[in-house]
C-alpha cells in the first residue's frame, strides 16, 4: 500500500452544515463525500495503471475506508491495489533493480533464473500519485456534489438522521471547499 500523498480538504465553509448534524448523520455525510473523491482518484489509477501487459493491476486496484484511522471527525479512505491479485504492483509505482535475465515468450514476459552480470534499473512508471495529482480538482467536485445530493436527503430524515434540533435553517446554497496537498 502506498502512503507517499495524502489529501486533505480544508471543509471550513461546510462546518455550519456539519454543525447542524450529529451522530451517524454527520459521519454518513462525510463518508458518502469521501467516497465520491475516492471514486473519482480510483478510477483515474485504473486508467493509468492499464498501460501494463496484462492488467491485472488496473483489476486489482480499489477504494478502501481505512477504519483503524478514522473516527466519527476524521474520515480516512485510501486508493490502493489488492496485493493477492497483484503482487508487483509497487513495482512500477516506485521502480526497482532487475537483477535476473527477463525473455518474452509469445506475448509473456518470464524472468528467468539466470542473474543479469550487472543488475538492471528499472524506472518507476507511477500511477497512484500522477493519478491523485490529475484528478483531485475533479475529485473535489464530486465530493461538493455528493454532498450537495446527501444532506437535503439527511435533513429529511429530521432529528432521527441526527439533526441537531433547533437547527433547521434554508439550504439555498451550499458552500465550497478548498484542498490542500500534504506530502508525507
Amino acid at each position: 500500500m502506498v502512503d507517499g500523498a495524502r489529501a486533505k480538504v480544508d471543509m471550513s465553509g461546510w462546518n455550519e452544515v456539519f454543525d447542524r448534524l450529529a451522530g451517524p448523520a454527520r459521519v454518513s455525510l462525510a463518508r458518502s463525500m469521501a467516497v465520491a473523491g475516492g471514486e473519482v482518484v480510483r478510477d483515474e489509477a485504473k486508467m493509468r495503471a492499464s498501460r501494463g501487459n496484462t492488467g491485472k493491476l488496473a483489476q486489482a486496484i480499489y477504494l478502501a475506508f481505512r477504519d483503524a484511522q478514522s473516527t466519527d471527525t476524521h474520515i480516512e479512505y485510501s486508493v490502493t491495489w489488492n496485493k493477492a491479485k497483484a503482487p508487483h504492483g509497487h513495482l512500477p509505482e516506485f521502480g526497482y533493480w532487475q537483477p535476473f535475465v527477463v525473455v518474452k515468450i509469445g506475448d509473456t514476459w518470464v524472468t528467468t533464473d539466470r542473474r543479469l552480470t550487472q543488475p538492471k534499473w528499472i524506472p518507476a512508471e507511477p500511477f497512484l500519485r500522477p493519478a491523485f495529482e490529475a484528478s483531485r480538482g475533479r475529485a473535489l467536485q464530486a465530493m461538493l456534489a455528493r454532498g450537495r445530493e446527501r444532506l437535503p436527503e439527511l435533513l429529511g430524515q429530521g432529528d432521527s438522521a441526527g439533526l441537531r434540533a433547533g437547527n433547521r435553517g434554508p439550504l439555498s446554497t451550499m458552500p465550497g471547499a478548498a484542498v490542500n496537498l500534504l506530502r508525507a
